[in-house]
């Protein structure tokens, strides 16, 4: 995956979802990181990474950056449930009712993302193929 390539689609919608402000650059990670794409944040400063995996199948990567970019735009709320966790369960991390609930979280908000994603797509005329991410990883975990 061309690092070029990312960049000019964050490029392209930045100014789509309010980000024209942000600093954001695009970084290809090789294989053997699993993941098909990251963000990492500095919302203080205004500036994210958007990590996309080199040997992405590229009718998929105009679907990833903008899933990770709505991640930079949800950025208050996942700030919002570690302070209401801190609040209520202090910071533990092994308790397991505050990992229930951040599972919870992040299994919605992941599903937000991923609709809004498609939404955003969709409105563009995008008419490709999406990714099927987390069902993918489960028929591959069925069957081993």
């Amino acid at each position: 995956m061309e690092q070029q390539r990312i960049l000019e689609l964050i490029e392209k919608w930045k100014p789509v979802l309010s980000l024209s402000d942000w600093d954001i650059r695009a970084v290809a990670v090789e294989p053997p990181w699993r993941k098909s794409g990251d963000v990492k944040i500095d919302e203080s400063n205004l500036m994210a990474a958007v990590m996309i995996r080199s040997d992405l199948d590229p009718r998929f990567l105009e679907q990833v950056v903008v899933h990770e970019l709505l991640h930079i735009k949800l950025w208050n709320l996942d700030r919002m449930l570690e302070s209401s966790l801190n609040s209520l369960f202090g910071e533990d991390l092994e308790d397991g009712r505050r990992a229930f609930v951040q599972d919870q979280f992040m299994d919605r908000l992941e599903t937000v993302t991923q609709d809004l994603t498609r939404a955003l797509l969709s409105a563009a005329g995008f008419s490709g193929s999406y990714m099927f991410g987390r069902v993918q990883r489960q028929v591959d975990e069925e069957l081993q």
